[in-house]
């Protein structure tokens, strides 16, 4: 039985080691693009990046598939473990620094006024799906006025060190998420409540 899975997971090496190694270089590769010609965003939101970001998790995902038959492998004398043992590790690591600003920069949402932030989406998307009674579908354009009125009479905002003026929760879509950021001078950003991927930004 042991050799049998030990038969699997070299299978599994051989199948993987080539797409495996092309994944670990195209993200270290559009990593490395990605830090050489960033701009700073004019909105504390990028939707690109974020694309990217999930693109990098599929990828990584993959990578490690490939690790579980490596670990079953991993003794085996055999040609395709010692290749995967030095070259996938390195090109992995190396995707994971090309990539880790990207990483941070979405990941740093779920901390400090970005956790404030966060927490206030979540409260506000709550209470619209409250008062139109469902948690999803589209509003009706009764349900909007209902909406927007509301956030009229009872403002949400809140200070962001970045920003000269509070940013504004309001709502801006007729379907999940319904509320989204008004950071100001036209430019607005919806991200999802829960991971704070940013779904749309102008």
């Amino acid at each position: 039985m042991s050799r049998t899975v030990k038969r699997l997971g070299l299978t599994l090496l051989v199948c993987w080691f080539v797409p495996s190694t092309c994944v670990a270089v195209s993200l270290g590769s559009v990593g490395a693009l990605q830090a050489l010609t960033a701009e700073p965003t004019s909105i504390p939101g990028d939707p690109p990046i974020d694309i990217l970001l999930g693109g990098a998790l599929c990828g990584w995902l993959f990578i490690l598939i490939g690790f579980c038959g490596f670990f079953v492998a991993r003794h085996e004398a055999d040609p395709i473990v010692r290749l995967w043992r030095r070259v996938l590790p390195s090109l992995t690591v190396l995707s994971l620094l090309a990539l880790s600003p990207t990483v941070a920069q979405v990941g740093g949402r779920h901390f400090g006024e970005w956790r404030r932030l966060k927490s206030l989406l979540r409260e506000n998307e709550a209470r619209v799906q409250q008062m139109i009674g469902r948690t999803e579908g589209s509003l009706s354009e009764e349900e909007s006025a209902l909406v927007r009125a509301w956030f009229l009479e009872h403002p949400v905002s809140l200070r962001f060190e970045s920003e000269p003026e509070p940013v504004r929760i309001r709502l801006m879509h007729s379907t999940p998420p319904y509320v989204g950021v008004d950071f100001g001078r036209g430019r607005n950003a919806v991200f999802d409540p829960v991971t704070m991927l940013c779904l749309y930004s102008d």
